[in-house]
């Protein structure tokens, strides 16, 4: 059987499944892609798997609005895989979008790092890099993290919130 292509897709992990490990998401999106009954490529060996590639970890309870994985599939992903996807999925994932890439792209290259916005209630931390704006007694803080650099974790700078809001690759802007 000839592969149809390579996927790069983009998705959403918020609300209560923010606290899933890394691990656990990759497991989630996997049952996902088998649910809609497309066949994927899988590993070789004894125990085969879908072949799946996921950008940078990221520690529970951040909110994920720039997740990132590819996958290489044996039919064509469109729109509609899309919606049935996302019907298929748990409340807090969400597939943005699957867009078709060459078959020598590699995430890990592509993928320069990400925007995070750190929410507080109180007035941030001076030594902190980035763009703050105070909007209704709230403080948000836009940074930029270089790919497998360090992930802000939840309270490490006495935030109230984390969330990853964009992936910025080599080629386009994840939005």
């Amino acid at each position: 059987m000839k592969q149809a292509g390579k996927y790069l897709f983009r998705y959403k992990k918020y609300g209560l499944l923010r606290h899933l490990s890394h691990l656990e998401t990759m497991k989630m999106i996997e049952r996902l892609l088998r649910r809609t009954g497309l066949k994927f490529e899988q590993t070789q060996g004894f125990h085969q798997r879908m072949k799946l590639s996921f950008a940078q970890a990221l520690p529970t309870g951040i909110i994920d609005l720039a997740g990132l994985f590819i996958a290489s599939t044996f039919e064509v992903i469109d729109d509609p895989f899309v919606i049935k996807a996302n019907s298929l999925s748990p409340n807090g994932l969400e597939i943005v979008r699957a867009e078709k890439v060459e078959s020598s792209f590699k995430l890990s290259k592509a993928l320069e790092g990400y925007e995070f916005k750190i929410v507080f209630l109180e007035t941030p931390p001076l030594d902190l890099d980035g763009e703050v704006e105070e909007v209704n007694d709230i403080w948000v803080v836009r940074t930029f993290r270089p790919f497998n650099s360090s992930v802000p974790k939840n309270g490490e700078f006495g935030q109230f919130l984390t969330v990853r809001s964009k992936a910025i690759l080599s080629e386009v802007q994840v939005d």
